[in-house]
């Protein structure tokens, strides 16, 4: 066996280079920047036409297929039920085969199914492709596959970096729901989610092959820190990561009063954010602006929710993420009570501008995991929140469809938001780590 393959560490080293060479080391750059940037570009584009679109396509398709509020919402509902059903499952395929693979799979299914989705012209047929090949595929791909790989790459700035991805998911979006709306008004939702098929296919799933399994797997530790185990002792070439104090077995997570507690909480959030941005742009319409307004509106919100995004992900690394996602929310639940009660473009941007906190707390949320729980087991801990909160996400946007058609109105639906935020705030405040 050649001295590359038992001592990566000591030829790493920059110490070791300058003593041999006599010069001072430069130090290698960290290739976990480069999952950052892949992260940040698939989330971007990619998770934002998905995610954050599907509030874009909610009336053209209600109105093109003759559909109700509540049965529009049904196939973005039933595709959570699949994803809580499936997400145990890719939780553990990303953290036993790699993202690289999982993502590989994925995003091609999601430009594939866009693509199918087209050519619809039936309820029915819109319903099979958006969950049984759009859903299926996002399941591997976008924010599950990307938040494991981060958690896997750092540790002392898992905060920063969730934030980074998670901002670039909502810039993304204030670019791309904007441009969306414009596409779907001039030339119908079919025609725009082709081109969102083809963008899937051309541009983001070439980003899947950046990832790699773990730093250890080319010789550094998380952050770029030196490895703490011996190499010689873990098969660095399957992204074998060390055991450290900090990680803990599914079976033993699920067990503690911390996991509990933190699928409360995610529920909570979950289930009114969701709720919100599949019916965020009805809602800016009841309120009397006109739909291409409602989706600028939502652009710039996720435009300006990217610098406070980035800095409270630099900040919860240095005072820690209970405190701050109980503000988040607070904040959360302030926007969701002004908006039923102001009446305006501007007054109502005003009351959104508030709703950035859950947009903050989204990535915080899934730091939290990493922190409680560590870095090994971290996708198949996640898999199994998605059931939990998938199950809201089922039903609270029928719900909320259900209440509009029979009120005509959606004040009920932003009352009980705000109170779901509330307990939400509430709950992450009380998160303690686990010990062993």
């Amino acid at each position: 066996m050649s001295t590359t393959d038992t001592e990566p560490n000591e030829l790493d080293d920059p110490d070791e280079i300058a003593k041999s060479t006599g010069k001072p080391a430069k130090k290698k750059r960290f290739f976990g920047w480069n999952i950052v940037a892949a992260s940040a570009l698939m989330n971007g584009f990619g998770g934002s036409v998905h995610w954050q679109g599907f509030t874009v396509f909610f009336i053209p398709i209600s109105q093109s297929l003759g559909l109700s509020a509540a049965q529009t919402a049904i196939p973005f509902s039933l595709s959570r039920v699949e994803n809580g059903l499936v997400g145990p499952v890719t939780g553990w395929l990303i953290d036993r085969y790699g993202v690289r693979r999982l993502m590989l799979i994925g995003t091609p299914l999601v430009g594939i199914g866009y693509i199918l989705l087209s050519q619809t012209s039936t309820f029915f047929s819109f319903l099979l492709v958006y969950i049984f090949v759009i859903s299926l595929g996002a399941s591997t791909s976008f924010m599950q596959a990307s938040t494991t790989a981060l958690n896997t790459w750092f540790s002392r700035r898992r905060g920063m970096v969730m934030s980074i991805n998670s901002a670039a998911f909502r810039l993304g979006g204030a670019f791309m729901v904007p441009l969306l709306s414009v596409a779907v008004l001039r030339w119908g939702w079919e025609t725009a989610a082709l081109w969102v098929g083809i963008g899937m296919l051309v541009f983001i799933t070439p980003l899947a092959v950046v990832f790699r399994r773990s730093p250890e797997s080319m010789g550094v530790g998380p952050d770029g820190d030196p490895v703490k185990a011996d190499l010689k002792e873990l098969d660095v070439d399957h992204g074998e990561i060390p055991d450290s104090d900090d990680d803990w077995t599914a079976k033993d997570a699920v067990r503690t009063r911390a996991f509990w507690t933190l699928a409360a909480g995610t529920v909570l959030r979950m289930s009114v954010h969701g709720t919100i941005f599949v019916h965020f742009v009805p809602i800016l319409v009841w309120k009397g602006e006109t739909q291409q307004m409602g989706a600028n509106l939502i652009g710039l919100l996720a435009l300006v929710s990217v610098p406070l995004i980035l800095f409270f992900g630099w900040f919860s690394d240095k005072v820690g993420r209970p405190i701050l996602l109980f503000g988040c929310y607070i904040s959360a639940a302030s926007s969701l009570a002004l908006l039923n009660i102001v009446d305006g473009t501007w007054p109502i941007f005003v009351a959104l501008i508030l709703f950035t906190g859950t947009e903050i707390g989204s990535g915080l949320n899934w730091a939290l995991v990493g922190d409680l729980f560590g870095r090994k087991r971290f996708g198949t801990i996640r898999g199994l929140l998605s059931p939990i909160y998938n199950a809201a996400l089922f039903s609270m946007p029928i719900t909320a469809g259900w209440v509009y058609d029979q009120t005509g109105s959606y004040e009920i639906v932003l009352w009980a938001g705000t109170g779901l935020m509330v307990a939400a705030a509430l709950v992450f405040l009380s998160i303690r780590k686990p010990v062993h």
